[in-house]
Order: structure tokens, then C-alpha cells, then sequence
């Protein structure tokens, strides 16, 4: 085996206009009612509108001659209207405010699908555009709607055609009401659990109140006030508001008294008057994101193997998570803590619990295997303070909102704040190791992954976030007890029965991050005792992972890598069916041995830890690899193309996935589910996302696989054209061989609508001159992120001559709004072939770039 060897550059490519043509995946059609079934569906629902803002004016003074009350109002439709938003800004009186996916409806006589001229009968999900209105507004769309009855062909005036649209799709139109208040945010099921935990012992229950964010900040202002009015008079009080004019987030943070609480539970979201007010969007619990506390193993760690420190000061990794032990002997002289909010005055040494694991995680590795130790210092931004309640574990802070501190801690980071300059400008990859499982992603964007798309763009840096972790209880049959591979099945197929419960956990939906996912994996090699089970092969995905796709079908998470084992109990004999337990491990193993507490605080303890947020960890610190590996080519070949810096985070976000696949697991994600489950490449993307990453393959190439770089900027309808030189040994053989490519960038969000991204970027895999097919994830939604991996294989012989290349072609496309500014990317393919072939196709290869590159200058 030769030793490996470094990446190639692609060089410049060549910048020209997308060709025109059909789009790749075309939508279907959606046909609503004829005018007259419409008039007569709508005009109550408009007419219901009316005497509600009538109702408004008189409830505001008891005089109809002024006031003029707004509310907020949804347009349920069919199917988007990709201009409604541009055509609502021109109704006087109208504002909009949010786009978003609703709910699949079966196909009926009014709305239905249509395929090749048919009505078809696939279920059609609508989507929900939601405007704040005036009396004003809502005459004047009467108006046009009437004129759309008469004639649906008719002119509108300037910039209104797209509500002929509209109204044709139009499912219903109403007011934004207490039921929407609650959709999803989790408030009601998390009420029920408090009320049947502390009965009648709590006073208070703490809330995030989501505003709709008006552009403009004098009706801000308005629309708070109200809304502390409210609190206050029901007995509340606001702890604290943040306003985010980049993500439109508008937000108070309350306690309302338990009879509230009450209230909802034995009446409806309709019993509360904050739950009524228009000027209101979501109301969710707020409970701070808690890490629970883990007792020290009996294996302290020897000093002398962390002896040598890190010479370069300036961090290239921040940590926001609780406050490590900076003086323990595994993360001595490696941390930068800024600590402005003085947490460090609440903590105690035994409970600097999660940081410590973390940074131990990044610095080292699973201290049972150490790798080599990052070279810079880690910056620590602490976010997290001891829980009120001892022995409870940390818990983000209590007191703040969560979007609010995050962009704090960010805009520390990298901007001037009064005299202080940037805390580390430094700083291109940023750990965020949290999960809020209140927040399981469905359909809505989180305001907190709404801001860490945001931030990522903004600050062209690489973000990596744990997927979060789900509980691993399961009932299975007690006879599958009797057999590992019997209870592995029945584990595996318990889980995957309850996917839709294990969905994403907040903010792990945002798509400019990469989400880490888990796999049962760890370096621990002490027997397990006979009170506990093994319930998943080593190297599957790990039963605490989430899984399910991100926002608008994207891969989500992305990569895998491993988090720990987790253990299962062993119930006593049972017959039918036995419910397994987590057994607790962090004393004695298996799981990540990381940095810890040890007993009275000693400064040399470890403890046994699982969870995404390892997983995360490992997943920075193999960032922080490649982030050394471009440095080095940066100055080693001179001015590749991506050798400038600001490309970095792009293409380390692209190599880290790029080393991502399916493998073995595939197989054993097919077995491990009971009944021999029929999964497609859909299925299965679902569950492990892009794959597991292969450490081997980072960064790396050999004699039989070389990997090529590239990096640029693209604006919108632009191609730019990279050529992979093929290696005339590949030319009419029948050996295997394997291309893999993956795409990355950050794009900038629209955060009102739907579509919230709003650069698409894409290649299409050329598998013709190759002979290479699709062998993973599914075409369609590698492309509905910010990352799109493809992975080909193939044996069928193909003709090239010696000069002969794959093209391989970045398109930009815009999903929503305008680009202010060309989106920077970053390219990695790798072409693998058999053994068998004794050519050394990476110097064929780096010979014939250099040929094109000679040819080009000239």
C-alpha cells in the first residue's frame, strides 16, 4: 500500500450562462374550482373577514370613523405561488409576513393533481401565506376577486397577475387564529406533561412569545407593547425581548401564571388572550436545552501523554457549550474561555460536566484511542450554567433567549463591540453540540436554525450541529431476549417503527450546517456484564440518533460518525412483550472516554459518555484536519484556485461530507429491520442521511483514487465548467471503478418564505463517458440542501482517447428573491478504481491537468 497522497487542483474552470432547456424535476400542475364554485366557497369566508376587523374598529374606541384595526389573515392555497409575496406588496393595506408548508390533503373534485392532461389521485399539500391586513385591503381583494369571477383571463393592475393565480388555488381564507398559535411549537403537549408532573406545586410556566415581525419599527414597538400589556395583566412578567431585523425574529421571553396553563388545558388555545392577539405567531415553553450529569470513571489519565501543547494561539474552533475545566490535565493550556457573562462565578469544578467532554472530544478524540491533538487553541464561549436544582446537570441559560445569545456570542466573535475588538477573527468552525428536544423538526424552520443559516452566510463559516438524541426505550417480544441477533432485529425494528417520533431535533433542520448524526461506535474495550444488552451491531447508527429528512426534503444529518454505545438494561424474565430501559454506563463503560470531573474535583478524571454531540465533536475536530491540509496546499502549490482562504469553510464543508457513504451499513440497516423491509434509496438516504464518514478517505489520495479540488464564485443562471482528465487506462476495460462527487456552499435565506433558500446550486453526475451509475443517496433530495453527493459506480467498458475529460457543471439557480452577491462554493471528486489496474491513474491524471493548464495559458 502506497502512502497517501495529496489532492489535486481542477484549476479555473470555465464561466459561461446555463443552457436552456426543461428544468430536471418539473412540478405537477394543481387545478382548482371554476370562478363560480369559487365565489361561491369564498365570498362567506371574505365576508367573515369584514365583520371581524368591523368588530376590531369598534372594540379599539367605539368609533367607526377612525380607527382602522389590522389582523392577520391566511391564504390557504393548493399550491405555491411563487410571486404572491411581490403581488401582495402592491394591495394598499396589505404586509406580508410568512410563507409556509401546510398540511397533504386528499385530491377531491376541486383540487387534484394533474398528469399528462388527467386528474390524478396523489395527495396535494397546500401552503399557507399569511399577511397582516386592513379593512382597506380586504375591499380592495373583493374587488379583484370579483373581477377575477367575471373574467379569469381579465387584467389586473400593474404587478397584481399573480393573484389571478391565487384565487384559482384559493382553499380558504381566515384569520390567523389560537390553534395556529400553537401548531407544532409542542406547547400543549408539554403543558399536559407539567400538569401531570407538578399538579398544582408550580406558580408559573415560562414562555418564548414569537411576534410577527413587521418591517417597520414604529408598529414593532406597537405590537410589543400590547403584548407586555397582556402579560402583565394577566398576573406575568417579561423576563426579556430580542429583535433580529437579519432572520425577521421578533421575541419575548415570559412567565404566565399557572392558571393560564389551566386555562388551555380545560378550554382551548382560544381561553387565553395571548393566544388570541393578532400580533402574536407562535407561543412555545420555554425550558432551557438540559445536559444531565454524569458520575467519573475509576480511569484517571496520565499526564505525561498530554504533555505537549499547542503553539498557535489564534483558535480556528469555537465551543459554544457549558464551561470546561480548564485546568484539567487533558485540556490544560488549550482553552480560550470568554466568559462575559461571568457564568464561571456558578459554576463548581464537579459540574463542569458537558464543556469539558467536548473540548476533550475535539482537542484528542475517545481518549481510549487519542489521535494527534489539534495544533491551535480551542476559543470556549460559554452558554450553559449549572441547573437551579443540584445534581440536575447544566442547562442553557435560564434567562436569555436562545437566537438572542447565539448571535451575541457570534457577533462577539467576529465583530467590534464598543472598545473591544473581534474575539477571535480567527475562529472558521464553530461547535454547537445542543438540542432542544422540545423543538423536533416537522415543517416549520426554527427561529434558532433561521439564525444559524444566517450567521453561517454572514460570517463564511463552518457550522457543525448534533442532530440531538432521542430516547432509546423500546418494546420488543421477551422471546427475542434469547438471541442477539433475534434482539437486534426486534430493537432495530422498534425503532424504526417509531421514525416519525425521531425526527430532528432544533436547530439540526438549518441547511447551511452540517447535522451530525451518530453511530454506535466507540474505542471502549471493557466486557460488558451480563445485567446489560447490546442492542445494535458496532458501526450501525446508533438507536439515540434522529433520522428523517430536513427542511424541504434535504439530507439531514448529513454525516455520521461515532457517538458512543448505548446499553440497554436487561429486564427480568417476561413473557409477550418487555419494554428495555438505557442502563447507565458512564461510570464503567461503553462510550466515548472523554475529559471529566473526577472525584472531589480532581483535575484527572474521565466518564463514559454516547450522544450526537460527540459525534459533533469528532466531527470538528475532523474539520479542523482539513482546515490544516488546505493550509498546507495553500502554501505548498502556490495560487490554486482554492487557496485562497475565504473558500476554506465551503470546501471543508464539502471534503467532510465527501468522505461520507453508505457501505456495509446499507446491508446491515436491511437486515437489522424485521420483516426484510422493501427500503429504496429514499428509505434509506432517510436513516443514514449521506453515510458514514470514512477516516481513511479524508483529504487524502492514492495511487488507484484521486481526489481534485475546486472553488469559485457564481452568480444566478451562471455555469462553471470543471474537467476531470480521463485516465486512458480506464478506456474500453471492464474494471470497477467509482466516482464520487460533492458540491457545498452557503447560501443566503429568505427567512418569510418557504423556500427559505435562496441560491440552488447543482451538478448533474456525467455518467455516460464513465459508464458509472447512481449506487446511493436519491437524486432528488441530494439537491434540496447545501450539499449535493453523489456517489457512482460501473464495469461497463466505455471508449475515450488520452484527452479526453468529465466535465462536470455547477449551475446557480435562485430558489427565492434576489442574490446581492456571487455564492462562494467548493468542489471535491474523486475518481476510484479497481486494485487490478496497475496504472497510477493520480499521476496519470496530475499529468494531463497540467497538460490542459500549459494548453489554457498559451
Amino acid at each position: 500500500m502506497t502512502s497517501p497522497r495529496p489532492p489535486l487542483s481542477f484549476g479555473a474552470p470555465v464561466t459561461g450562462p446555463i443552457p436552456t432547456g426543461a428544468p430536471r424535476f418539473p412540478g405537477t400542475r394543481i387545478a382548482g374550482p371554476e370562478p363560480a364554485r369559487q365565489g361561491q366557497r369564498l365570498a362567506p369566508q371574505f365576508a367573515a373577514l369584514q365583520e371581524a376587523l368591523q368588530a376590531g374598529r369598534v372594540d379599539v374606541d367605539g368609533d367607526t370613523s377612525e380607527a382602522d384595526p389590522e389582523l392577520v389573515v391566511v391564504f390557504d392555497l393548493a399550491a405555491p405561488v411563487a410571486e404572491f409575496a411581490r403581488a401582495a406588496a402592491r394591495v394598499p393595506g396589505l404586509e406580508f409576513l410568512l410563507e409556509v408548508d401546510g398540511d397533504e390533503f386528499a385530491a377531491d373534485d376541486d383540487f387534484h393533481a394533474v398528469r399528462d392532461g388527467e386528474p390524478s389521485d396523489d395527495a396535494v399539500t397546500d401552503s399557507f401565506y399569511v399577511v397582516m391586513s386592513n379593512s382597506q385591503a380586504v375591499v380592495e381583494l373583493l374587488t379583484l376577486f370579483a373581477r377575477w369571477q367575471e373574467n379569469r383571463d381579465a387584467a389586473m393592475p400593474f404587478g397584481l397577475a399573480p393573484l389571478r393565480e391565487v384565487f384559482s388555488l384559493l382553499r380558504e381564507v381566515r384569520r390567523w387564529g389560537p390553534q395556529d398559535r400553537v401548531r407544532e411549537t409542542g406547547l400543549l403537549e408539554r403543558w399536559r406533561e407539567d400538569v401531570a408532573v407538578v399538579g398544582q406545586s408550580a406558580t408559573t410556566a415560562r414562555v418564548e412569545v414569537e411576534l410577527w415581525f413587521r418591517r417597520d419599527a414604529a408598529r414593532r414597538a406597537v405590537a410589543e407593547t400590547t403584548v407586555r400589556e397582556l402579560i402583565t395583566a394577566a398576573g406575568g412578567q417579561v423576563i426579556t425581548q430580542s429583535t433580529l431585523t437579519g432572520i425577521g425574529y421578533h421575541a419575548i421571553l415570559a412567565d404566565i401564571p399557572y392558571s393560564q396553563v389551566e386555562a388551555v388545558l380545560d378550554r382551548g388555545p382560544d381561553a387565553i388572550a395571548l393566544l388570541t392577539t393578532d400580533t402574536i405567531m407562535y407561543v412555545s415553553p420555554a425550558r432551557p436545552m438540559t445536559f444531565p450529569s454524569a458520575a467519573p470513571s475509576d480511569e484517571p489519565v496520565e499526564p505525561e501523554v498530554f504533555s505537549v501543547k499547542p503553539v498557535d494561539r489564534r483558535p480556528r474552533i469555537a465551543l459554544l457549550d457549558g464551561l470546561p475545566m480548564a485546568g484539567h490535565i487533558v485540556l490544560s493550556e488549550r482553552l480560550i474561555i470568554d466568559d462575559p457573562d461571568q457564568i464561571a462565578a456558578s459554576y463548581t469544578a464537579s459540574q463542569m460536566q458537558h464543556g469539558t467532554a467536548m473540548a476533550s472530544l475535539i482537542c484528542h478524540g475517545d481518549l481510549n484511542a487519542p489521535g494527534e491533538s489539534t495544533q491551535r487553541r480551542v476559543y470556549v464561549r460559554p452558554i450553559m450554567q449549572p441547573h437551579p436544582f443540584s445534581g440536575q446537570g447544566e442547562t442553557v441559560l435560564r434567562d436569555r433567549l436562545l437566537v438572542d445569545l447565539i448571535h451575541e456570542a457570534f457577533r462577539r466573535l467576529f465583530e467590534r463591540h464598543g472598545q473591544h475588538d473581534p474575539a477571535a477573527l480567527s475562529v472558521r468552525i464553530v461547535n454547537l453540540s445542543i438540542g432542544d428536544p422540545i423543538q423536533m423538526f416537522v415543517r416549520r424552520i426554527s427561529p434558532l436554525a433561521k439564525l444559524l443559516d444566517w450567521l453561517a452566510h454572514t460570517y463564511n463559516v463552518l457550522i457543525l450541529v448534533s442532530a440531538g438524541n432521542h430516547p432509546i426505550d423500546a418494546d420488543i417480544p421477551a422471546a427475542a431476549l434469547l438471541d442477539v441477533s433475534e434482539l437486534r432485529r426486534a430493537v432495530g425494528t422498534a425503532m424504526y417503527a417509531q421514525a416519525r417520533r425521531r425526527r430532528l431535533l432544533s436547530p439540526a433542520e438549518a441547511v447551511n450546517v452540517i447535522s451530525v448524526g451518530a453511530l454506535h461506535a466507540d474505542a471502549a474495550t471493557t466486557p460488558t456484564s451480563d445485567t446489560v444488552l447490546d442492542s445494535a451491531d458496532a458501526g450501525m447508527p446508533a438507536l439515540y440518533s434522529p433520522v428523517g429528512f430536513g427542511h424541504r426534503n434535504s439530507v439531514k444529518p448529513e454525516i455520521l460518525l461515532p457517538g458512543g454505545r448505548s446499553l440497554h438494561q436487561r429486564p427480568p424474565s417476561a413473557e409477550g412483550t418487555t419494554t428495555l430501559y438505557p442502563a447507565e454506563t458512564t461510570i464503567t463503560g461503553p462510550g466515548m472516554r472523554v475529559a471529566a470531573p473526577g472525584h472531589g474535583g480532581a483535575l484527572n478524571g474521565t466518564a463514559y459518555l454516547h450522544g450526537t454531540s460527540n459525534a459533533t465533536a469528532l466531527a470538528t475536530r475532523t474539520a479542523d484536519h482539513i482546515f490544516d491540509v488546505l493550509e498546507a496546499l495553500q502554501s505548498a502549490d502556490g495560487e490554486p484556485p482554492f487557496a485562497t482562504a475565504e473558500y476554506h469553510p465551503v470546501l471543508a464543508k464539502a471534503l467532510l461530507v465527501h468522505a461520507a457513504s453508505w457501505g456495509a451499513i446499507r446491508e446491515g440497516l436491511t437486515r437489522t429491520i424485521g420483516g426484510g423491509a422493501d427500503l429504496n434509496r429514499r428509505d434509506i438516504s432517510q436513516l443514514l442521511g449521506y453515510g458514514a464518514i470514512d477516516a481513511e478517505r479524508i483529504v487524502t489520495a492514492a495511487t488507484n483514487r484521486v481526489l481534485l479540488l475546486g472553488a469559485g464564485s457564481i452568480t444566478a443562471d451562471q455555469r462553471q465548467t470543471f474537467a476531470l482528465p480521463l485516465p486512458a487506462s480506464l478506456a474500453a476495460t471492464t474494471d470497477w471503478r467509482r466516482l464520487t462527487i460533492t458540491l457545498a456552499w452557503l447560501s443566503p435565506v429568505n427567512t418569510a418564505t418557504r423556500r427559505h433558500r435562496m441560491a440552488r446550486l447543482s451538478f448533474e453526475p456525467p455518467r455516460q463517458p464513465l459508464g458509472v451509475e447512481r449506487l446511493e443517496a436519491e437524486a432528488r433530495v441530494s439537491r434540496n440542501g447545501t450539499v449535493q453527493h453523489e456517489i457512482l459506480e460501473g464495469q461497463r467498458a466505455v471508449v475515450f482517447t488520452a484527452s479526453d475529460a468529465l466535465e462536470i457543471n455547477v449551475d446557480c439557480r435562485v430558489d427565492v428573491g434576489r442574490l446581492a452577491a456571487p455564492i462562494r462554493y467548493g468542489l471535491a471528486a474523486t475518481l476510484e478504481v479497481a486494485p487490478t489496474i496497475r496504472a497510477d491513474i493520480h499521476q496519470d491524471v496530475r499529468q494531463q491537468l497540467q497538460i490542459r493548464l500549459r494548453t489554457r495559458t498559451q
